[in-house]
């Protein structure tokens, strides 16, 4: 593409920069700015391409010269993706600054409905953009009239150093934020939007319904109509999905305009980033397997217990107790203020949550009262049996671990003052709110998508589901992230089919990443394996029959096979070679057990046109073959059917478009 030039230097961006260098590192930081210049570059040529040259870029005006009528235009949208916990909000961070130097004025922010990441996303911008655009959230403009708003706070910054507008993606916030746009006249300047975990809210979560019953009988839903009326508003703009798990918006069909026509940038992560290499490789030093019954023994447990006597599998104890001798020790060094964290999982019943705090609370209190002498001889030995696992499970790689008995005598009086927390929606806090040293943290849903968990050390997953989908699953992957400091001691404890769920889901998302291609301007897509027991992503956001997924099951046949004599006569010379062996023993054919890649030369051999729409596409079928190669299934079925005579089937000469989807092949 021809490039327009753009300024990759100025106050604010720079001063981002110098802030993270120290989080990061220098080289981590220059990488993240030079994915800033490429996502910039991409937002400037494709508003250039669409909307004309002139507003943006190093020499822009800020100011929109040609207003976009009409529905949102084509090309518009494009794609962040980078991996779940890898600083995607610093490079959001990094690009608007940038492309405020690069006169672009507005800008939107939308984070997921969920009060404590819109929190943690609001105070990340004010905190970080120094001396560029002024930044609001959806709580300073929902308490005040949206014209007095935007007169008194956004026209005087506007088209001067611009405005940063954070939002929740709840209908409320987003028809106030509609309201202050118009008043705010933000269609007089280009606009970019960040649209924070786009594949989770963002999308039309009736497609599916639609597709069989029409859109005149089932309406889009209504954050997907809020987001486009939003964009309608601000009609020059670039829209930007962010997300780690792509697939939803990948998957959406060619014209609709939630699918990215543009990757902005394929950010990678550092060194120091700890992800799915780490904890889903062969025999991972990371990873913990328990017993699968301790979700069911953990479940079961409901009600008040007068007692106190709680059944608390051992995968628990195990975990707790890793997390107890990692928190000494990392305090050891550590300043007084550090945090660190242990997260519970189980599932998102808020029963379950209260019942798992109840079941912690009394395992701290057994721990405690033993280190301390203050139990039986019995409970003593047992705490200490329990311990001592944990401090030899740390020693597979903490090789600096002080004595056991010193780390004991250091537990003894901090064990006293740890609390479990519930995060769910029953909790009043707006925020997550951390102690000083340990903290245990238990809940679902809120503690999945997008979140940051602190210091998060050890984590206890048992969520478990019959058909797991794997964009859902990956993003409850919150062990991931840049925490070096802390990856001695860090450890994932989970049952071994989630693990082996969660390593297919890996695996496919590193596929997926080599689908999508080096070039950030052409996405390409080929089949990717997703496992036997995994979808992946929500049915609802898509349209089956739309995108052409091959459904397990089910029968596909060349649309429009090539039949002329001059098309396949050398084909079928092959084929005759290629089947000579196989005999058929009646008019139904006899099926035999062949290798892929015998099936793939078959393949080669049975040729058709491309029919827009339709399944079957020779290259597409065989790529799925080789895909189905990776997951060791080497073997399929071969079924030969010849006619009485040898010569062929009789069959009645028809035209290949009237046959209905089905293709024949003539075996002599």
């Amino acid at each position: 593409m021809t490039k327009i030039d753009i300024a990759t230097d100025g106050y604010c961006i720079n001063k981002v920069i110098d802030k993270v260098k120290s989080k990061i590192g220098d080289k981590a930081a220059e990488q993240l700015k030079q994915t800033a210049v490429e996502v910039v570059q991409n937002c400037v040529h494709f508003y250039s391409t669409t909307f004309g040259s002139g507003d943006v870029g190093a020499t822009g005006t800020g100011i929109v010269s040609q207003p976009h009528k009409g529905k949102i235009a084509d090309g518009t949208t494009g794609l962040i993706y980078g991996k779940v916990q890898s600083g995607k909000t610093n490079t959001t961070i990094a690009t608007l600054a940038l492309a405020q130097a690069n006169h672009f004025r507005c800008f939107i922010v939308l984070t997921s409905d969920n009060t404590w990441l819109g929190k943690q996303t609001a105070d990340r911008f004010v905190n970080q953009l120094k001396g560029g655009p002024v930044v609001f959230n959806w709580e300073e403009w929902g308490n005040d009239r949206p014209k007095d708003f935007a007169e008194s706070k956004l026209l005087p910054y506007i088209k001067k150093r611009g405005i940063v507008l954070v939002s929740t993606k709840n209908v409320r916030h987003l028809d106030n934020l509609l309201q202050v746009l118009k008043f705010a006249k933000a269609s007089s300047v280009p606009t970019l939007i960040f649209d924070d975990e786009a594949d989770n809210a963002s999308l039309n979560t009736n497609e599916a319904k639609q597709s069989k019953k029409g859109k005149v009988t089932v309406p889009d839903s209504s954050i997907f109509v809020k987001i486009g009326d939003i964009r309608k508003e601000v009609a020059n703009h670039i829209y930007i999905q962010i997300t780690a798990t792509p697939q939803s918006l990948l998957l959406q069909n060619l014209e609709h305009r939630c699918k990215p026509v543009f990757c902005a940038a394929l950010p990678q992560p550092g060194n120091s980033y700890m992800g799915g290499d780490l904890f889903f490789e062969e025999n991972s030093l990371y990873s913990c397997t328990v017993q699968a019954e301790e979700l069911d023994r953990l479940k079961k447990q409901e009600g008040e217990n007068p007692s106190n006597n709680w059944d608390i599998p051992n995968g628990l104890k195990l975990a707790l107790c890793c997390f107890f001798l990692g928190s000494i020790y990392k305090m050891q060094s550590g300043s007084e203020d550090a945090k660190y964290s242990f997260l519970a999982h189980i599932c998102y019943k808020k029963d379950n949550h209260k019942n798992l705090e109840e079941i912690i609370s009394s395992f701290i209190l057994d721990i405690d009262q033993a280190i301390c002498g203050e139990s039986s001889v019995t409970k003593q030995k047992e705490a200490l049996k329990y311990l001592n696992e944990a401090y030899k499970e740390l020693s597979k790689t903490a090789l600096n671990l002080p004595s056991f008995n010193q780390l004991v005598e250091e537990l003894k009086p901090e064990l006293q003052s740890v609390r479990p927390k519930i995060i769910n929606a029953n909790n009043p806090d707006k925020e997550l709110k951390y102690s000083p040293g340990m903290n245990i943290l238990v809940g679902g849903n809120r503690l999945g998508r997008g979140v940051t968990i602190d210091g998060l050390m050890v984590t206890y997953y048992l969520r478990d589901a019959k058909q797991k989908t794997m964009d859902t699953v990956h993003q409850h992957a919150r062990m991931f992230g840049y925490r070096q400091e802390l990856l001695d001691v860090t450890r994932l404890f989970l049952p071994q089919h989630i693990l082996e769920d969660f390593r297919a889901i890996h695996e496919a998302d590193e596929g997926m990443r080599q689908a999508i291609g080096d070039d950030p301007n052409n996405i390409q897509i080929t089949p990717v394996w997703v496992g036997p027991t995994l979808k992946a992503t929500r049915s609802n956001v898509l349209n089956l029959a739309a995108i052409n997924a091959f459904i397990p099951g089910s029968h596909i046949f060349p649309r429009d096979p090539l039949w002329k004599a001059s098309e396949i006569r050398k084909d079928v010379e092959e084929l005759d070679k290629l089947l000579a062996s196989y005999e058929s023993i009646d008019e139904k054919g006899e099926y035999h057990e062949v290798e892929i890649d015998f099936l793939i030369k078959i393949l080669s051999c049975i040729r058709s046109r491309y029919w827009p729409g339709y399944p079957w596409q020779d290259d597409r079928v065989k790529d799925l073959l080789i895909q189905m190669k990776t997951q060791d299934i080497s073997i399929g079925r071969l079924n030969v059917v010849r006619g009485k005579t040898g010569k062929g089937l009789e069959l009645t000469r028809q035209e290949p478009s009237g046959w209905g989807g089905f293709g024949f092949i003539n075996a002599s």
